[in-house]
């Protein structure tokens, strides 16, 4: 069960929902759905609650799906009787197995209540969750389920993970908690080879809405700034902003026991760094409207951002760095 806060949707039904009987499908029993919700904020119906009552003369086993899709995941019962007798009703918590099994907003659906114990099921109302536009997808980084199909490698819902490892050198992102906090673990180790001019990283990416207004990032960095002489990046920690421009914004969350330090590489890239204290939590708040204004540059409808850590190939460092949350004020939702 996700135990964040979110904007509950509350749908108004009549009581005594619509019950289907009669022929193979009929299941006499009322679906009442009290109430959606989207604890994770990935912009789909993970959670319910469902009043259910047996109309029968027989005991009901509830296995609860929805309609959305052409094959049915079976949702979690996280409270509610395992059987319903005859004459009871009873309300049940359920949530979606995965990200993946939910209806998106927008998307009309109905409850359907099986009895295992038989193939006859009975439907809800049809339900539709206006589509919000959210700032940030998933910005908690819940609901580990998302594979991507060409390395197997697994991300939270909505974000989609990329690696680019040269060996021997190694690198991962991971599910983690550190100091009670849940977070997303970043690590990428170094071995050296000063022949390489290469560089090893992994992230995060997602695409998302211009933001309004100030974009948050709750990290804890282990990633120590160091650069050569001109200013090029040896390890990097932080988020990358692009928007199809080849002129690319660095925004990094690493030590550097100087202050935050500011300039541009001959390549146009803009670099920033945050000299975030080592090894305790800071939230870093990023202006990018007017990171824009400043740099002369059109602000765009839509950017990517990346999170992600990086180590030359010649530089023998192992960093590791966590990312909790995104916040941003341009969605109403968050």
């Amino acid at each position: 069960m996700l135990a964040l806060p979110s904007a509950i949707v509350m749908l108004a039904f009549v009581l005594g929902a619509v019950a289907w009987r009669g022929g193979s499908n009929g299941l006499d029993a009322h679906v009442t759905v009290r109430q959606v919700s989207d604890p994770a904020r990935v912009g789909a119906t993970t959670d319910a609650e469902v009043d259910v009552q047996n109309a029968g003369a027989t005991e009901i086993r509830p296995r609860f799906s929805v309609t959305w899709l052409p094959y049915p995941y079976y949702w979690n019962v996280v409270s509610g009787p395992l059987v319903l007798e005859p004459g009871d009703r009873a309300t049940y918590h359920i949530a979606a197995p995965r990200a993946e099994a939910a209806p998106p907003d927008g998307q009309p659906f109905r409850i359907k209540l099986n009895d295992a114990s038989s193939i006859v099921y009975a439907l809800s109302p049809s339900i539709d969750v206006p589509a919000p536009t959210l700032a940030v997808v998933n910005p908690n980084f819940q609901l580990w389920t998302q594979r991507d199909l060409s390395t197997g490698l697994l991300s939270p819902f909505g974000w989609q993970i990329y690696q680019r490892i040269h060996a021997p050198n190694a690198g991962s992102i991971t599910n983690s908690d550190v100091y009670g906090i849940h977070a997303t673990r970043f690590q990428v180790a170094g071995h050296g080879a000063p022949e390489s001019g290469g560089w090893s990283h992994t992230g995060l990416i997602q695409t998302v809405p211009f933001p309004s207004g100030v974009m948050t990032f709750s990290v804890l960095s282990n990633a120590p700034y160091k650069s050569e002489p001109g200013g090029w990046p040896l390890t990097a920690f932080g988020v990358e902003v692009t928007d199809g421009s080849r002129d690319l914004l660095w925004f990094l969350f690493q030590p550097t026991g100087r202050g935050d330090l500011d300039y541009a590489l001959p390549t146009g890239q803009h670099i920033h760094v945050y000299d975030v204290p080592a090894g305790r939590w800071q939230d870093v708040s990023i202006d990018l409207g007017a990171s824009y204004d400043a740099l002369h540059r059109a602000r765009p409808s839509r950017v990517t951002i990346k999170l992600f850590m990086g180590v030359a190939d010649r530089q023998p460092d192992d960093i590791t760095g966590y990312v909790a949350r995104v916040s941003s004020r341009s969605s109403r939702n968050q």
